[in-house]
């Protein structure tokens, strides 16, 4: 049975900014936030795979600039701190041709001017074919005008943006791209300082749309930028800039230039460390004072030794994500549905939920989480068309007797479930004699991998599976996750990974990581490939802005569909805790803004 859970979303995100308002005490903007996390992996740019916790560097980094932001809330809105003025024109063909006015005030780290150019700049950059060269990607510039030619490098002019003078540019969405739900997010474009990557090119535009100047070697940049600046960004427009990053440590200081967030606000806080700290004893920490916050905890005996301790707040919200274990679709037993499927039936997530969120979650049975507003206004529709999962042996084995892997040790005799025992010496073979075996990489250190080890101890025997866990740090397995599919199949070991998600304001599965066309890059991970699937994923781009009810219909067909293929088992939605020592105050996190979002919004108590 599906757990209920007991918290309310509204008070969880209200209470702790209540009580640090009502706390009366002063603060002084002269002061360090010490952060606690548990890996980086030290990509600071975005293009490149990261982990959760490189990402909310690149916030405090290169963030706030773009055209139109996400508010805390989820709402793609113009972003008033950068645009002057817009205006939105439809051409004789359909496209439509948003056009910016930039303020004039927005300033680099450095001190130098943002202009046009460096919008325009971004686009031509993170579009062009040559970035993926150098193993970057980017959705930067897609659904504009001309951008499947730029990008298949079919021409070097971009129709569909252009530069018009010092602080105007326009960006023309294609009409084949219209309807598009997020409509906003094609034209969502952050500043690239053309100065630092790009330096000493033009940017040349006719009526056929932008360029860089032909003479200019934007590979070599590109290469430079990728070997550099990806590591170690120098010039940036968020909050923050950074001065170093090593042993695990990355250290940033006020950017004095920069202008505010949405809400005209700067930064209060002086120094920001961001430090690696070992996740078992990272409450410890916390508590002992040796770091301000730890974010995203998600452990039940964490969370409640926090709760216990007088100098530390908790702060919660709900998952807008969830836990899973992912699968090499194109790689090994995992590329057969039918054992993705018995390994859903071989774990009792209700069990997981226990052991390692102490009941401060429950489970989800496709790709959700409880704060995705589709969740919120159509859960109970959507689970009435899903498939419920739990521990079932007897539905494990019948989805393996559909697979290459229904033999005994001989490659002949069928295999029967009934000999099959704890001990696991009655085991599953295909005619080639192959034992099925599953490699498992989880990150050590952490509950949920230490629980599905012994959930698959207990249960894979009993349908003849012989499930290996490996543990290893958080960069290893997104390593093994993200770019298995690069590796030769001789030298590739796992089949599955547990990781936690957390989905952007912006569902779009295109965008995400299921859809055909992102094979082949680390975007779709697990390489699956579902023609269906790909149908589903686009009709559910195609709804008009603002139609909420077409949305949520064609969301609950995506996820049925998803279902089915099981590229992922969904263990867990769940109720995650930011946790702050009590002299951190103005901390208002929500599920979809990070500690690096409302980092204006936050202060510091400074002993006398």
């Amino acid at each position: 049975m599906k757990r209920v859970l007991s918290f309310l979303l509204v008070c969880a995100l209200c209470f702790s900014c209540v009580a640090m308002a009502e706390s009366g005490i002063e603060s002084t903007p002269a002061n360090t936030l010490t952060v606690g996390v548990s890996s980086m992996n030290g990509d600071f740019i975005e293009g490149f795979g990261s982990n959760a916790l490189d990402t909310y560097i690149k916030y405090l980094l290169h963030s706030y600039y773009d055209t139109y932001e996400v508010t805390t809330a989820g709402e793609y809105v113009e972003n008033p701190a950068v645009v002057k003025e817009y205006k939105i024109e439809t051409d004789e063909a359909g496209n439509k041709i948003y056009t910016f006015t930039l303020c004039d005030d927005l300033k680099w780290s450095d001190g130098s001017a943002i202009t046009a150019k460096d919008y325009v700049g971004s686009i031509l950059w993170k579009a062009s074919p040559k970035w993926l060269e150098v193993g970057a990607s980017s959705d930067i510039g897609q659904g504009l005008l001309g951008y499947q030619a730029y990008l298949a490098g079919e021409t070097d002019v971009f129709a569909g943006v252009k530069l018009i003078d010092d602080y105007t540019f326009s960006c023309t969405i294609d009409a084949a791209e219209l309807p598009y739900f997020y409509e906003y997010k094609y034209v969502g474009i952050p500043p690239m300082c053309m100065a630092t990557y790009a330096p000493g090119a033009e940017i040349v535009t006719t009526d056929e749309g932008s360029a860089f100047d032909a003479d200019y070697d934007l590979l070599a940049a590109m290469q430079t930028v990728a070997q550099t600046e990806r590591f170690l960004p120098t010039v940036v427009c968020g909050p923050y800039r950074m001065l170093s990053y090593e042993n695990n440590t990355a250290t940033f200081e006020i950017n004095e230039y920069f202008k505010c967030d949405l809400d005209g606000e700067k930064p209060k806080i002086q120094y920001i460390v961001q430090k690696v700290v070992p996740e078992d004893t990272d409450v410890d920490a916390l508590i002992a004072g040796e770091v301000d916050m730890i974010d995203a905890v998600i452990e039940g005996k964490k969370i409640d030794a926090a709760k216990a301790a007088e100098n530390v707040q908790t702060h919660s919200y709900y998952r807008n994500g969830y836990g899973l274990m992912a699968f090499a679709c194109d790689f090994g037993p995992t590329a057969d549905v039918n054992v993705r499927w018995a390994l859903a039936y071989l774990v009792d997530r209700n069990a997981i939920v226990d052991y390692a969120l102490g009941g401060y979650g429950g489970t989800v049975d496709s790709e959700y989480g409880y704060a995705q507003w589709m969740y919120q206004e159509a859960g109970e529709e959507l689970e009435e068309v899903l498939t419920p999962i739990s521990l079932n042996i007897e539905k494990a084995n019948e989805c393996l007797d559909k697979t290459e892997w229904k033999y005994e040790a001989d490659g002949v005799t069928p295999f029967d479930a009934s000999k099959a025992n704890a001990d696991g010496t009655y085991m599953r073979y295909n005619d080639k004699g192959e034992m099925l075996t599953i490699n498992h990489l989880g990150t050590e250190g952490i509950a949920t991998t230490d629980a599905i080890e012994i959930q698959y101890t207990a249960n894979a025997p009993l349908a003849g599976v012989n499930f290996v866990v490996t543990k290893a740090d958080f960069s290893a397995l997104l390593d093994n996750y993200y770019y298995g599919y690069e590796m030769d199949e001789s030298e590739r070991i796992y089949h599955s990974f547990n990781m936690n998600t957390t989905l952007s304001a912006v569902f779009d599965p295109y965008t995400i990581s299921f859809h055909t066309d992102k094979c082949g890059t680390w975007l779709n991970a697990g390489q699956l490939s579902d023609p269906e699937l790909d149908k589903l994923i686009m009709e559910l781009r195609a709804v008009e802005p603002g139609d909420n009810d077409a949305f949520i219909d064609r969301w609950i067909a995506y996820e049925k569909r998803w279902q089915e293929l099981m590229p992922q088992i969904p263990l867990y939605s769940n109720e995650v805790f930011d946790l702050t020592s009590t002299s951190v105050q103005g901390l208002c996190t929500t599920p979809l803004a990070f500690y690096s979002d409302v980092i204006c919004k936050m202060t510091k108590v400074v002993d006398e």
